[in-house]
C-alpha cells in the first residue's frame, strides 16, 4: 500500500499506543506526534478509508489486521536503523531515532536488511586483520539466505 511517511508515522504511533494500552485516543497521538487534535483526526479519516484503523464510540482507536502489519513494518526499519546508528556510529539515543524516524520511510528494504546483516557481522564476525569488503560480502549471502523474508 503506497502510504505518505505521515501516515506511517501515524500507525507507527498508533502500534504502539494499542500495544502499550490496549487502544490509542486522539490526545494521546497528538502528544506523540506533537501535532493538534484536528490534524489527527484527518489523518484517522484517511486511515480508515484505507481500512487501516478502526475508531470505535468515545475515541477508542485500534489498527486493522493491515494496519497492525504496516505499523510492524515500520516499527522493524525504526528499530534496525536507530540500532545501527547507536551502536555502529556511536549516535547517543535520541538522535539515532529521531534521525531513524526520518530515515525509516525512504530506505528500500534491501537496505534495511543490509544493515542488520551488517551491524551482525561487525558484532560476531569482525577481525582486525580482516578484507572486510571481501568477508561482509560472504557473510551477507548466507545471513540473506538466513532472513530472507524479514524487513
Amino acid at each position: 500500500m503506497d502510504l505518505s511517511a505521515q501516515m506511517e508515522d501515524y500507525l507507527e504511533v498508533i502500534g504502539g499506543l494499542c500495544r502499550t494500552n490496549g487502544i490509542a485516543r486522539v490526545k494521546e497521538i497528538s502528544s506523540r506526534l506533537k501535532v493538534t487534535g484536528p490534524s489527527v483526526v484527518g489523518a484517522l479519516r484517511t486511515l480508515k478509508t484505507k481500512n487501516l484503523v478502526r475508531q470505535e464510540r468515545y475515541g477508542f482507536i485500534r489498527l486493522t489486521g493491515e494496519g497492525e502489519r504496516i505499523a510492524a513494518s515500520v516499527q522493524a526499519r525504526h528499530d534496525v536503523l536507530a540500532h545501527f546508528l547507536e551502536t555502529i556510529l556511536g549516535l547517543d539515543p535520541e538522535t539515532a531515532s529521531a534521525d531513524a524516524c526520518r530515515i525509516e520511510h525512504a530506505v528500500s528494504p534491501e537496505t534495511v536488511r543490509r544493515l542488520r546483516a551488517a551491524a551482525e557481522f561487525i558484532r560476531d564476525e569482525a577481525h582486525a586483520d580482516l578484507d572486510w569488503k571481501k568477508e561482509f560480502r560472504a557473510f551477507y549471502v548466507k545471513y540473506s539466505r538466513r532472513t530472507s523474508r524479514q524487513p
